[in-house]
């Protein structure tokens, strides 16, 4: 399979490679959205826009893929930002969708990547005293203490969008 992968994030590249077992051609693309999504409408739009631009540059490519990390404050039930992960899938004709772990963040963070209009990644760095964390373990390693990683969230997200095209029980009546 050849893939097509709307971004040159190491983190993503790698969560591909978990998935797929492939190494995906990395295009550095428009997102279309905020550098830093704030919803999940938001996340999933700059997802598939980077799959569909990716596809679009490369259409040799079996599918394009899209990966797109947001924020996300749930005012229903537990009145907490959850930062989560999307891949999207597009052949040319089909999109699907994969997403990732929703995974608590402490609201004090998503308020201000929300008040001051930065990405997480730079709070991350901060935190952690790092520089390029989004590159690497993200929020989920710092958060987890390395029990997660970005990529291995993302890996999820991708085999979740990959499987309908990829599944023959998904052609079946």
């Amino acid at each position: 399979m050849k893939i097509a992968l709307g971004t040159t994030n190491q983190a993503k590249r790698k969560a591909v490679v978990l998935a797929t077992d492939t190494e995906p051609v990395c295009l550095s693309v428009p997102s279309g959205v905020a550098d830093q999504p704030l919803s999940e409408e938001e996340t999933i739009q700059g997802a598939i826009n980077r799959a569909k631009h990716a596809l679009d540059r490369m259409p040799d490519a079996d599918v394009g893929l899209g990966l797109e990390g947001g924020l996300t404050f749930d005012a229903r039930f537990t009145q907490q930002w959850y930062l989560f992960s999307v891949c999207a899938a597009w052949d040319g004709e089909r999109l699907c969708l994969g997403k990732g772990l929703y995974f608590p963040i402490p609201n004090w963070v998503g308020e201000r990547v929300s008040r001051e209009n930065i990405e997480l990644g730079t709070i991350i760095d901060e935190l952690g005293e790092t520089e390029g964390s989004n590159q690497k373990e993200g929020a989920y390693g710092m958060f987890t203490g390395g029990r997660i990683t970005r990529a291995e969230v993302f890996c999820q997200a991708v085999i979740a969008a990959l499987t309908p095209l990829r599944s023959e029980v998904y052609a079946r009546r």
